[in-house]
C-alpha cells in the first residue's frame, strides 16, 4: 500500500531541504526557532496572501503565488531602509494541494533565501477551504525610516514607473535601491507602492503631518492616469531632504515627482499650471 504523505512528511522534507545558515541555532523541527541577532534595529513584519482576495489560483502559477507572497514582505523591509534576515511561513493548504506542489512552493522559497540572503526558519501548515500563505519575517536596519519623518521642503522621489509591472508576473523588491539611498543620501521618510501610489503617498504624508505638491507631467506613467491609482508596484516613494547635496546625482537614477509642503497646503497635483486636489484612491481590503 503506498504511503500518504503527511504532516510529519512535510515537516521532515523541510528539515532535510532548507538550508541552515550559522546564525540559525534551533530552526525548523523545534517548537520555536533560535536564531542568533546582530546587535541592531530588528524590523518586525507579517503579511497574509489570500486566494480569492490577492490572488485567483487558476490565473497564475504556484512558484508566482509564493514569490509574491514572500516579496510583499521584503519590499516592507526595504520600505524600512533594512534587509531581511529570517522568514517564517504559514500555510493554508487546500485539499488540492499534492506533495508536489508543497514540494514546488518549497523549491521557490529556498531560491528566494538564497537570492535576498534569508533564512526559512519555520512556520505552520493547516488545511483549509482556500490556499493562503502568512508570511512573516525579521530584518535588520542601520538606520530606520519611517513614514512619518517627512519635513517641509523635501524632494519626493519614486525608484520606478507606475504600471510597468504586470498583476500575474513576479517581482522584484527594491532592496538594493533602498540600501543604495540610506547608505548615500539624507532620507527622512519611504513607503512601498503597495495599494496604489496615490493612495501610499498619502499614507506617508497623514504619518508625517505634511502636504505635497506633485507635478503631473513628470510622473512616470506606464499607460496613463490610472497608474497613479493601481496597486502592487512596489516600487519606494521617498523623501529627501532639501539641503541634500547630491541632488543631481538622485535625479539622474530616480525620478523626482515634487516637494514636500505644510500640512495646510494639502494634496496637490500640478499639471500644465493648474493645481487641482490629489485624488486619494486606491486599494483597500474594507
Amino acid at each position: 500500500m503506498k504511503h500518504k504523505f503527511n504532516e510529519l512528511d512535510w515537516i521532515n522534507l523541510l528539515k532535510n531541504k532548507v538550508p541552515k545558515s550559522r546564525d540559525v541555532l534551533a530552526g525548523i523541527g523545534d517548537d520555536c526557532a533560535l536564531v542568533e541577532a546582530p546587535r541592531k534595529n530588528a524590523l518586525l513584519k507579517s503579511d497574509l496572501f489570500i486566494e480569492g482576495v490577492h490572488f485567483k489560483r487558476k490565473d497564475l502559477k504556484l512558484s508566482t503565488i509564493v514569490s509574491r507572497a514572500v516579496s510583499r514582505v521584503l519590499s516592507d523591509f526595504a520600505a524600512c531602509g533594512g534587509s531581511p534576515k529570517f522568514i517564517g511561513i504559514s500555510l493554508g493548504a487546500p485539499g488540492y494541494l499534492k506533495p508536489k506542489h508543497l514540494r514546488e512552493i518549497l523549491k521557490e522559497v529556498i531560491f528566494l533565501g538564497r537570492k535576498y540572503n534569508f533564512s526559512l526558519i519555520g512556520g505552520d501548515t493547516a488545511r483549509a477551504p482556500k490556499l493562503f500563505f502568512d508570511v512573516w519575517g525579521m530584518g535588520f536596519a542601520d538606520k530606520f525610516i519611517s513614514r512619518s519623518n517627512a519635513r517641509e521642503g523635501d524632494f519626493i522621489f519614486l525608484t520606478g514607473k507606475l504600471g510597468a509591472r504586470k498583476f500575474d508576473e513576479k517581482f522584484t523588491p527594491r532592496l538594493k535601491e533602498s540600501q543604495y539611498l540610506v547608505s548615500n543620501f539624507k532620507i527622512n521618510s519611504m513607503i512601498d507602492v503597495s495599494d496604489g501610489f496615490a493612495l501610499d503617498l498619502c499614507r506617508l504624508l497623514k504619518e508625517s503631518r505634511k502636504g505635497a505638491l506633485i507635478h503631473k507631467a513628470v510622473v512616470p506613467v506606464t499607460r496613463g492616469e490610472s497608474d497613479f491609482y493601481r496597486g502592487e508596484d512596489y516600487e519606494l516613494i521617498f523623501t529627501v531632504d532639501k539641503n541634500e547635496r547630491k541632488i543631481d546625482l538622485l535625479k539622474s537614477k530616480f525620478y523626482f515627482l515634487g516637494t514636500i509642503k505644510s500640512r495646510k497646503f494639502g494634496y496637490k497635483i500640478e499639471d500644465k499650471n493648474k493645481l487641482s486636489n490629489l485624488n486619494i484612491t486606491g486599494y483597500t481590503h474594507f
